[in-house]
């Protein structure tokens, strides 16, 4: 209808309560935003990460350097401290043995020595001979300096020394010469100044010289010279056994120092030994041996006649020794047959006064080359009983009985006999030991080689 107006009411959209809306791009940016903040804020803390790794390594390393020269600092400190201690050590060990050597001799005790005999200041040539020469105030002349390159001594510091006659004299073996010798004037000169002044005895040493017979006695050492090889020293000895040595070839003896038997003599023992000969000794030795070669001595044996045996212990000795040989002949047999027909077999029986028994039976078999040998040793006592000893000499397999004489002063006889080795050989002395029953090594010398 015209001119009617009519009012239509109309009413607003309806609204949603809750999360507001959001564009699309609203929607897609953020996480993404959100991504790249992360990623940022990940590479931010790996680098500072990497920084304190890398100041850690750097001070580790740093720590490491610092620990190597600390360590180092310290080994250098130990060394100085070391070589000063072992500087120390050979001054004083140089002013020990510079003392004793000014004990054990003095330029009264040299008396008239061969030219080179002592030293600048009068000490005398002994244990210090090979200091002396090389850094000695008066050194060896060329000649001489030569020759003692090829002189081996005995240690200095041993006790006792062989002795034996050679050449109608009485000789002590003090080292072996590993050179040919001249015989012209010139080389005998310096042999002699070099053993004057490297000899561990020197000149005008006294030396206990206990031999067979009962000998026992002070000897001096008057001179130097050589014996097929050998260092020896000669001696100034009695008529007695002087006359022994000019007698007897390959006569047997012991030495030993005089200040050094004094030295280990043992408290309460009588030392107002004489010799049954009648040659007085000096008070001041011991008639004991020194402890230190050997075990334990057992009591003293009974008194000892050195008389003929008798005919039972004779008899029983005798039929010992063959039953020694005829074992040794069908037991004692080579590993090779060519040993078969070189062994040869030998024995002895010799009367003295062992302690336990009064006689010593030896047997052995051997080859000449000494490649094979097989050697049995019994005591025989006063009641015929065998028993047996063992024999301890080294390199020595075989021995041929040359005398029984108390070599070491215990009242009981030792052995002295030619010793062979492989092809080697020697005079050695071997002291019965009654407590193991063994005869054991006390001195060796004169040794030859093939």
């Amino acid at each position: 209808m015209q001119g009617t107006s009519s009012t239509v009411a109309t009413s607003p959209p309806p609204r949603f309560i809750g999360m507001p809306q959001r564009s699309l791009a609203s929607l897609v940016l953020a996480p993404l935003l959100i991504g790249v903040l992360c990623l940022a804020l990940a590479c931010v803390a790996g680098a500072r990460t990497d920084r304190l790794a890398d100041t850690l390594t750097v001070t580790d390393t740093l720590h490491a350097i610092d620990s190597a020269r600390v360590a180092d600092t310290l080994r250098k400190n130990d060394s100085t401290r070391s070589a000063d201690a072992d500087s120390a050590a050979a001054s004083q060990l140089a002013v020990v043995v510079d003392s004793a050597t000014l004990k054990q001799g003095s330029p009264t005790q040299q008396g008239s020595a061969t030219k080179g005999g002592t030293q600048g200041g009068g000490a005398p040539s002994s244990c210090c001979a090979l200091h002396l020469h090389h850094h000695g105030e008066q050194p060896l002349s060329p000649a001489a300096d030569s020759i003692a390159n090829g002189l081996v001594f005995v240690p200095v510091d041993r006790a006792w020394f062989q002795v034996a006659s050679r050449g109608k004299h009485m000789l002590v073996d003090i080292g072996r010469i590993d050179l040919t010798l001249k015989s012209d004037s010139a080389t005998r000169a310096a042999y002699q100044e070099a053993v004057t002044r490297l000899s561990p005895l020197p000149l005008g040493t006294l030396l206990r010289i206990r031999a067979p017979y009962g000998i026992d006695e002070q000897v001096k050492i008057t001179g130097f010279d050589s014996w097929h090889g050998r260092i020896i020293a000669k001696l100034s000895v009695s008529h007695l056994l002087d006359s022994l040595a000019r007698a007897e070839d390959m006569l047997p003896a012991t030495a030993t120092r005089i200040d050094t038997v004094a030295a280990h003599s043992p408290s309460g023992v009588d030392t107002t030994h004489h010799a049954s000969t009648g040659v007085t000794t000096t008070a001041a030795v011991t008639t004991q041996p020194i402890a230190a070669h050997g075990d334990s001595m057992p009591p003293p044996p009974p008194p000892c006649v050195r008389d003929t045996l008798p005919t039972d212990i004779t008899t029983r000795a005798i039929a010992v020794r063959d039953s020694l040989v005829r074992f040794l002949t069908d037991s004692a047999t080579p590993p090779y047959e060519r040993q078969i027909a070189t062994a040869k077999v030998q024995s002895w029986w010799v009367q003295g006064c062992f302690g336990v028994g009064r006689a010593l039976i030896v047997a052995n078999k051997r080859t000449p080359e000494m490649d094979f040998a097989v050697e049995r040793v019994a005591l025989l006592d006063s009641t015929g009983k065998t028993l047996p000893v063992r024999v301890v000499d080294l390199r020595f397999h075989a021995h041929d009985p040359l005398y029984v004489f108390d070599a070491d002063g215990d009242g009981i006889d030792d052995l002295a006999a030619r010793g062979h080795g492989d092809r080697s050989g020697g005079l050695t002395i071997m002291r019965l030991d009654l407590a193991t029953r063994r005869f054991v090594r006390l001195v060796s010398g004169f040794a030859w080689e093939q």
